[in-house]
């Protein structure tokens, strides 16, 4: 049964896989190809705000099997079906092999993790390294072993080592056993002390160069206050977006109120499976409430200080939701409920999957079809201009050195006099231009490049519009 439902969502994760590799796969591809592994580690590492072990996998895998939109994000394809494997036996130690397969199920055709099993970037590691922590330390808590310690320490410093929300899951631990140490026997309870400190010791070489990032990251937010938004804030809706996404996934309306309406269902079914669980509550089943609101949590009180509140960045309690989500399902000894619950909850995934498959709007930002546009309506030697400093990463990734592109600003936010020198200098020969208005609504909200333009002479003859990329202006004068 379980390698029924590990095809199945091995057959999710491989559909649409060749999507365009949006800014951030793009940014990670192009330096992991081009940086050696020290500037790799040091340099790049520090400026992306996260730790290194995922830049150094996907370059070895890089070096191995190319960079094609399919090959970069295989590993994470594998990656996420590890999870689900994990999801799977973790339920089986917390509960029973019928709870174990309908977890497994939920976390197969979970929308949020077929998405993010799809891309390119460390979620999906750090997600496999949590889970696979959590299951040497349910492991260890049920029947201590060498071997589950052994596992415990390398793969929660494995985890670490991914990516920095799921650092949270140390202070599930630690509320856990001081809670719960009269059921933990003392030798076990002693020994994870000892634990910690190795983790701590093995994390320490990074440790050392964390505040550096830190630094880096703070002054980037404290540069451009509307992209730390989009990285992370703390609000209320931020909290309610986040469980939205955890059943539904990326898609999204733009009208609130249809979106609202239309999930009211599925938020009502998740709801009342939640509530279920808090009945027949242990110390184990109280883990896994610990494991999916510690980091939340955290995570929301934290982004008042650093950005880093995006439903994204929590994967790795994906697991804990759905598991509990199943052990609901599964707890009222009554099959024709069994069955019920999770048809209705199997629909939901089913559903949003079938929406974000079919519709370009909920996938990834088409900068395959920007660039054919831009090489197709090019007949001449015309610049490429975009509101920022320099092109943007899939820009470069899909136009392969074949029109020449500029960035209109001198820095990361526009300023006029600036944009008016820097527009001048690049169009003082062209006849055509185009631009592209990605990101602008951040680095250039006022719209100097495009005004600049008309000022020298320019009239927009063409717009189209791409899916997460906006719209794409040509200039003629």
């Amino acid at each position: 049964m379980i390698a029924l439902i590990l095809a199945a969502g091995l057959i999710l994760r491989l559909f649409k896989l060749d999507q365009s590799l949006w800014l951030d796969e793009a940014i990670n591809v192009t330096f992991v190809k081009n940086l050696n592994l020290k500037s790799l580690i040091f340099d790049y590492s520090v400026g992306d705000f996260h730790p290194p072990f995922y830049h150094i996998l996907l370059r070895g895998w890089v070096l191995l099997f190319g960079s094609s939109e399919i090959a970069v994000r295989l590993p994470s394809v594998i990656l996420g079906l590890a999870t689900v494997c994990i999801g799977h036996l973790i339920a089986k130690k917390l509960f029973d092999n019928k709870t174990a397969l309908i977890s497994a199920t939920l976390i197969a055709t979970s929308p949020l993790h077929v998405y993010y099993s799809q891309e390119a970037r460390m979620y999906m590691l750090a997600a496999f390294f949590a889970s696979l922590s959590v299951y040497f330390f349910v492991s260890i808590l049920k029947k201590e072993t060498l071997v589950y310690w052994f596992g415990f320490v390398i793969s929660t410093a494995l985890m670490l080592y991914s990516d920095y929300l799921p650092y949270l899951l140390l202070p599930v631990y630690v509320i856990f056993l001081l809670i719960f140490k009269n059921n933990i026997r003392k030798s076990t309870a002693r020994t994870f002390l000892p634990a910690f400190i190795l983790i701590f010791v093995l994390i320490v070489p990074w440790l050392s160069i964390f505040p550096k990032q830190l630094s880096a990251g703070l002054s980037a937010a404290a540069a451009s206050p509307a992209w730390s938004n989009v990285v992370g804030s703390s609000s209320l809706k931020d909290l309610v977006v986040m469980y939205v996404k955890f059943i539904i996934g990326r898609i999204s309306n733009d009208n609130n109120l249809i979106y609202a309406l239309l999930f009211a269902p599925a938020g009502a079914i998740f709801t009342l499976l939640l509530f279920l669980s808090t009945f027949r509550m242990n110390h184990l089943r109280f883990f896994l409430w610990l494991w999916l609101l510690v980091p939340i949590l955290s995570a929301f009180l934290i982004s008042f200080f650093v950005p880093v509140f995006a439903y994204f960045r929590f994967i790795y309690i994906l697991p804990a939701f759905y598991i509990l989500i199943s052990s609901s399902i599964n707890m009222v000894n009554w099959p024709k409920f069994n069955r019920f619950f999770l048809t209705l909850v199997l629909a939901v995934n089913l559903i949003s999957l079938g929406i974000y498959f079919s519709n370009t709007k909920f996938q990834r930002e088409n900068w395959k079809g920007a660039v054919a546009y831009v090489h197709t309506a090019s007949t001449g030697d015309f610049p490429v201009l975009f509101e920022a400093s320099d092109p943007f990463s899939p820009f470069d990734y899909y136009n392969n050195g074949r029109v020449k592109a500029y960035g209109a600003l001198e820095s990361f936010t526009a300023n006029q006099k600036e944009v008016a020198t820097k527009v001048d200098n690049l169009t003082q020969n062209a006849r055509k231009v185009f631009l592209f208005q990605y990101l602008s609504q951040i680095t250039d909200p006022e719209g100097f490049v495009f005004s600049e333009l008309s000022k020298s002479g320019f009239a927009n003859v063409s717009t189209k519009d791409f899916d997460g990329v906006g719209f794409v202006y040509e200039f003629t004068r």
